[in-house]
Protein backbone atom coordinates (compact mmCIF):
# COMPACT_ATOMS: atom_id res chain seq x y z
CA UNK A 1 0.00 0.00 0.00
CA UNK A 2 3.15 2.27 0.57
CA UNK A 3 4.28 1.90 -2.76
CA UNK A 4 1.35 2.75 -4.24
CA UNK A 5 0.96 5.93 -2.15
CA UNK A 6 4.62 6.52 -3.38
CA UNK A 7 3.69 5.36 -7.04
CA UNK A 8 0.76 7.80 -7.33
CA UNK A 9 2.35 10.82 -5.43
CA UNK A 10 5.33 10.75 -8.30
CA UNK A 11 2.17 10.80 -11.22
CA UNK A 12 0.32 13.52 -9.04
CA UNK A 13 4.01 15.77 -9.07
CA UNK A 14 4.67 14.56 -12.56
CA UNK A 15 1.57 15.99 -13.94
CA UNK A 16 1.31 18.94 -11.74
CA UNK A 17 4.93 19.79 -12.74
CA UNK A 18 3.71 19.98 -16.11
CA UNK A 19 0.25 21.49 -16.15
CA UNK A 20 2.23 24.35 -13.72
CA UNK A 21 4.69 25.13 -16.18
CA UNK A 22 2.42 24.77 -18.91
CA UNK A 23 -0.98 27.09 -17.32
CA UNK A 24 1.24 28.94 -13.99
CA UNK A 25 -0.37 28.14 -10.97
CA UNK A 26 -3.39 30.69 -10.73
CA UNK A 27 -4.80 28.56 -13.40
CA UNK A 28 -3.79 25.26 -12.51
CA UNK A 29 -6.26 23.07 -11.64
CA UNK A 30 -6.18 19.86 -9.66
CA UNK A 31 -9.45 18.62 -11.26
CA UNK A 32 -6.84 18.29 -14.55
CA UNK A 33 -4.75 16.90 -12.59
CA UNK A 34 -6.80 14.26 -10.91
CA UNK A 35 -8.46 13.37 -14.39
CA UNK A 36 -5.41 12.81 -16.04
CA UNK A 37 -3.77 11.07 -13.26
CA UNK A 38 -7.36 8.40 -13.28
CA UNK A 39 -8.37 9.48 -10.16
CA UNK A 40 -10.80 11.19 -7.92
CA UNK A 41 -10.37 14.71 -6.72
CA UNK A 42 -10.87 13.44 -3.54
CA UNK A 43 -8.06 10.60 -3.77
CA UNK A 44 -5.64 13.74 -4.67
CA UNK A 45 -6.90 16.18 -1.67
CA UNK A 46 -6.43 12.32 0.52
CA UNK A 47 -2.57 12.63 -0.27
CA UNK A 48 -2.09 16.22 -0.95
CA UNK A 49 -3.87 18.91 1.34
CA UNK A 50 -4.33 21.97 -1.05
CA UNK A 51 -2.97 23.02 -4.65
CA UNK A 52 -0.74 24.70 -2.83
CA UNK A 53 0.93 21.86 -0.65
CA UNK A 54 1.33 19.76 -4.53
CA UNK A 55 2.98 23.23 -5.56
CA UNK A 56 5.35 23.33 -3.18
CA UNK A 57 6.23 19.97 -3.41
CA UNK A 58 6.98 20.09 -7.19
CA UNK A 59 9.19 23.34 -6.42
CA UNK A 60 10.73 21.44 -3.52
CA UNK A 61 11.65 18.09 -6.02
CA UNK A 62 12.74 20.44 -8.56
CA UNK A 63 15.19 22.40 -6.59
CA UNK A 64 16.46 19.39 -4.53
CA UNK A 65 17.37 17.63 -8.07
CA UNK A 66 18.92 20.55 -9.29
CA UNK A 67 21.09 21.09 -6.35
CA UNK A 68 21.84 17.35 -6.07
CA UNK A 69 22.76 17.59 -9.73
CA UNK A 70 25.16 20.68 -8.92
CA UNK A 71 26.65 19.28 -6.10
CA UNK A 72 27.43 16.10 -7.32
CA UNK A 73 29.32 18.15 -10.30
CA UNK A 74 31.24 20.65 -8.45
CA UNK A 75 32.86 17.04 -6.37
CA UNK A 76 33.78 15.79 -10.17
CA UNK A 77 37.16 15.38 -11.49
CA UNK A 78 36.24 17.32 -15.00
CA UNK A 79 38.03 19.92 -16.40
CA UNK A 80 36.82 23.44 -15.58
CA UNK A 81 35.60 24.43 -18.77
CA UNK A 82 33.32 20.57 -18.93
CA UNK A 83 32.36 21.48 -15.21
CA UNK A 84 31.29 25.37 -16.54
CA UNK A 85 29.14 23.99 -19.57
CA UNK A 86 27.84 21.31 -17.34
CA UNK A 87 27.17 23.47 -14.53
CA UNK A 88 25.12 26.18 -17.22
CA UNK A 89 23.05 23.15 -18.61
CA UNK A 90 21.90 22.34 -15.00
CA UNK A 91 21.09 25.61 -14.00
CA UNK A 92 19.74 26.57 -17.93
CA UNK A 93 17.07 23.34 -17.48
CA UNK A 94 15.56 25.30 -14.55
CA UNK A 95 14.89 28.45 -16.82
CA UNK A 96 13.43 26.79 -19.46
CA UNK A 97 11.34 25.27 -17.21
CA UNK A 98 10.36 27.86 -15.63
CA UNK A 99 9.67 30.81 -17.77
CA UNK A 100 9.39 34.39 -17.03
CA UNK A 101 5.46 34.33 -17.24
CA UNK A 102 5.21 31.51 -14.59
CA UNK A 103 8.09 33.00 -12.47
CA UNK A 104 5.91 36.34 -12.47
CA UNK A 105 2.61 34.48 -11.18
CA UNK A 106 4.83 32.29 -8.54
CA UNK A 107 6.34 35.36 -7.59
CA UNK A 108 3.23 37.65 -7.51
CA UNK A 109 0.92 34.14 -5.79
CA UNK A 110 3.19 32.57 -3.66
CA UNK A 111 6.32 34.83 -2.95
CA UNK A 112 7.49 32.37 -0.06
CA UNK A 113 7.92 29.64 -3.34
CA UNK A 114 9.81 32.78 -5.12
CA UNK A 115 11.88 33.05 -2.62
CA UNK A 116 13.05 29.58 -2.35
CA UNK A 117 13.76 29.51 -6.15
CA UNK A 118 15.81 32.77 -5.60
CA UNK A 119 17.41 31.67 -2.59
CA UNK A 120 18.59 28.35 -4.72
CA UNK A 121 19.50 30.54 -7.73
CA UNK A 122 22.01 33.00 -5.45
CA UNK A 123 23.31 29.55 -3.73
CA UNK A 124 24.34 28.31 -7.37
CA UNK A 125 25.92 31.84 -8.09
CA UNK A 126 28.47 31.21 -5.17
CA UNK A 127 28.84 27.63 -6.00
CA UNK A 128 30.10 28.93 -9.88
CA UNK A 129 31.87 31.77 -7.90
CA UNK A 130 34.11 29.83 -5.43
CA UNK A 131 34.35 27.19 -8.38
CA UNK A 132 36.03 30.16 -10.22
CA UNK A 133 37.51 31.08 -7.61
CA UNK A 134 39.08 27.61 -7.11
CA UNK A 135 40.22 27.59 -10.86
CA UNK A 136 41.74 31.65 -9.84
CA UNK A 137 43.51 30.35 -6.99
CA UNK A 138 44.94 27.31 -8.96
CA UNK A 139 46.17 29.50 -11.61
CA UNK A 140 43.84 29.00 -14.88
CA UNK A 141 42.20 32.05 -14.43
CA UNK A 142 43.63 35.39 -14.68
CA UNK A 143 44.04 37.07 -11.41
CA UNK A 144 42.63 40.78 -12.61
CA UNK A 145 39.16 38.44 -12.48
CA UNK A 146 36.26 38.61 -9.94
CA UNK A 147 35.19 35.60 -9.57
CA UNK A 148 31.63 36.60 -7.67
CA UNK A 149 31.41 39.27 -10.52
CA UNK A 150 32.07 36.59 -13.28
CA UNK A 151 29.40 34.10 -11.66
CA UNK A 152 26.79 36.94 -11.45
CA UNK A 153 27.10 37.66 -15.55
CA UNK A 154 26.84 33.58 -16.23
CA UNK A 155 23.71 33.91 -14.14
CA UNK A 156 22.60 36.90 -16.08
CA UNK A 157 23.15 35.88 -19.22
CA UNK A 158 21.32 32.60 -18.13
CA UNK A 159 18.10 34.20 -16.94
CA UNK A 160 18.18 36.31 -19.39
CA UNK A 161 18.66 33.88 -22.29
CA UNK A 162 16.98 30.93 -21.42
CA UNK A 163 13.42 31.43 -22.08
CA UNK A 164 11.34 30.27 -25.18
CA UNK A 165 10.75 33.04 -26.87
CA UNK A 166 14.55 33.70 -26.81
CA UNK A 167 14.73 30.32 -28.84
CA UNK A 168 11.82 30.63 -30.84
CA UNK A 169 13.22 33.81 -32.34
CA UNK A 170 16.75 32.69 -32.59
CA UNK A 171 16.02 29.31 -34.21
CA UNK A 172 19.07 28.16 -31.78
CA UNK A 173 19.13 24.86 -29.63
CA UNK A 174 19.93 25.56 -25.30
CA UNK A 175 23.19 23.76 -25.90
CA UNK A 176 24.33 26.09 -28.99
CA UNK A 177 23.48 28.93 -26.85
CA UNK A 178 25.46 27.09 -23.60
CA UNK A 179 28.69 27.01 -25.53
CA UNK A 180 28.87 30.19 -26.90
CA UNK A 181 28.36 30.97 -23.60
CA UNK A 182 31.22 29.13 -22.61
CA UNK A 183 33.45 30.11 -24.71
CA UNK A 184 33.06 33.63 -24.64
CA UNK A 185 33.92 33.19 -20.95
CA UNK A 186 36.72 30.82 -21.49
CA UNK A 187 38.71 33.11 -24.28
CA UNK A 188 38.35 35.77 -21.67
CA UNK A 189 39.18 34.72 -18.44
CA UNK A 190 41.77 32.00 -18.88
CA UNK A 191 45.30 33.24 -18.21
CA UNK A 192 47.82 32.38 -21.61
CA UNK A 193 49.86 29.69 -21.54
Amino acid sequence: MAYEKKALEKTILDITERQLFRYGYKSLNLNEVAKEAGISKVTLYKIFDSKYEVTSRVIKRILENSDLEMSNLLQSELPLQRKIEQGIKIISSLYLKMDKDFLYDLEHSLPELWQQIDDVRKSKEEMIARLLTDAQNGGTIREDMDAKLLSALIMALIRGVYNPNFFFNHNVSADTVGSIIVNIFMDGILKDE
